[in-house]
């Protein structure tokens, strides 16, 4: 079958043959992958710039964002049939199995040594069939439609969302959002749809189609250098060097930051700052299966406007392209089989 890789030995990106995998063990799932997202983090892995093969291999196969159906459920798997549509979340324990990895939060791992499906160590679903265990899965509703491929970006969206609002000391209104990329999007989607007031900043012009999207959902849409305003919420998903400084400067007392994009930047905060202005900042980086389950939730209740134009589909041999270059929509998807 074919697969997108890396190729450690020559360090590019490349089409390669793989084996189909063999009827599912105890407690594992086999299905057919539909679709794999691509995403800035792919396009980083294709530069090498981070990411490792499973051990003793020389290749890694790509894809942390799939939507599959399952073809066959191994013995003792109980919940997933035949047709079931599925979605794969990404983590998978460390080896030492630390407390956070024991209680299945992968997410908070405190060793730093877990797997990650298409990243680290594990090989991902740019392929056409896949095997998991039946835990590592998630069923989706036939009424998502192919919006169900957002799941995976959307509960990274949610941990952050769900950590912002349980650390501000009162009832937050109001958040700020620098970035438009599809984090920066589905982050205003799940601010709106909770009933907030949502700014999005970043560098376009308000007429390129990702910035009207924003607007159409009901965000409010600021082109940098123009100045956001005071909120009580900031959700830096750009990952521009500057964003994380303009995010702290419109953070009102009492008010939390959100990292979800990465980027190397300092912040010009000292200890007396943050203590005076009750301030809390935080990271984010992957989710667990509540975030997965809370995703689910929130592409059902998204109107279904917000996410018109959103993706776009390309076929499976215009991986090159979609690993290359950052396309003018939120979100490339790759249409497997």
């Amino acid at each position: 079958m074919r697969a997108i890789a890396l190729d450690f030995n020559s360090r590019t990106p490349t089409e390669i043959s793989l084996p189909p995998p063999g009827a599912p063990g105890p407690g594992e799932v086999l299905f057919r992958v539909e679709a794999c997202g691509v995403c800035a983090t792919d396009r980083e892995l294709a530069r090498f710039h981070f990411g490792a093969p499973p051990a003793a291999e020389t290749t890694l196969v790509l894809g942390h964002e799939a939507l599959g159906e399952v073809v066959a459920a191994g013995a003792g798997v109980t919940r997933f049939s035949p047709g079931d549509r599925v979605v794969p979340t990404i983590r998978r324990a460390c080896p030492a199995v630390c407390p956070a990895c024991a209680a299945r939060r992968f997410d908070l791992c405190a060793t730093g040594n877990y797997l990650e499906r298409g990243i680290l160590r594990a090989h991902g679903y740019f392929t056409e069939f896949a095997v998991d265990l039946a835990e590592n899965l998630a069923r989706i509703p036939r009424s998502l439609g192919e919006s169900a491929i957002l799941a995976e970006p959307l509960s990274v969206v949610e941990k952050a969302v769900a950590t912002a609002l349980a650390a501000h000391p009162f009832n937050p209104r109001t958040a700020l959002v620098t970035g438009c990329g599809p984090v920066g999007m589905l982050t205003a989607f799940a601010l709106l749809a909770r009933g907030l007031e949502v700014e999005i900043a970043s560098l376009e012009s308000a007429n390129e189609s990702r910035p009207a999207i924003a607007i159409r959902s009901g965000a409010r849409y600021v082109r940098l250098p123009d100045s956001p305003s005071p909120a009580d919420l900031v959700f830096e998903a750009s990952s521009h060097p500057d964003a994380a400084t303009l995010g702290l400067s419109r953070l009102r007392t009492g008010g939390v930051l959100v990292f979800i994009g990465a980027s190397q930047t300092t912040i010009p905060l000292t200890s007396l700052e943050a203590l005076r202005r009750n301030l809390t900042i935080a990271g984010i980086i992957n989710a667990a299966g509540i975030h997965f389950e809370a995703a689910l939730e929130d592409l059902a209740r998204f109107p279904r406007t917000w996410l018109d134009g959103f993706v776009e589909r390309r076929p499976f041999d215009a991986w090159r392209e979609s690993l290359s270059t950052t396309p003018a929509v939120p979100k490339v998807v790759h249409v497997i089989v």
